[in-house]
């Protein structure tokens, strides 16, 4: 292994970008759905298990006077973790592009019904949260003139 003052620097800038690209590579399975990308989340946490290391086995190695070795080790792990994150990469790629899946469809159907529901409870009781009471610090004659109730002292 060739060794050079550049060389950490540059493990350094590859292992920063190995773990911009696991963090984009795992939004992009939560856009998957659960049943088809469960075993890709699965190999991506073992995937950041190892970047772990990486990231320890790297600032180990450039505390030791020897480090050759250990850096030898630090790059090859650095390569395997970047393959797999390209095999992993193209597997999202290919899981996105199917159809999706009937409980995510299930799921936005869920969340869309909620909303409509919230929405024609909104318009119901107006501006007012549901967890909080209208007559709460309200006197009698500001609920009856708010709410356009009629008034017992008037009705007499």
């Amino acid at each position: 292994m060739r060794t050079n003052p550049e060389q950490p620097k540059q493990l350094a800038e590859e292992i920063a970008l190995t773990e911009d690209k696991l963090e984009e590579l795992e939004r992009e399975i939560e856009e998957i759905g659960e049943p088809a990308a469960h075993a890709l989340r699965e190999r991506l946490e073992a995937l950041k298990v190892e970047e772990h290391a990486l990231q320890r086995n790297y600032t180990e190695a450039l505390g030791d006077e020897e480090s050759d070795q250990r850096m030898e080790k630090v790059e090859s792990l650095l390569h395997h973790i970047e393959r797999e994150e390209v095999a992993m990469q193209h597997e999202a790629d290919f899981l996105s592009l199917g159809a999706p899946s009937s409980v995510s469809l299930a799921f936005k159907g869920g969340a869309r019904l909620y909303q409509l529901g919230a929405r024609g409870l909104k318009r119901i009781l107006g501006d007012h949260h549901l967890w909080r009471s209208p007559f709460v610090n309200r006197t009698h004659a500001t609920i009856v003139a708010k709410f356009d109730l009629p008034n017992k002292d008037n009705e007499r």
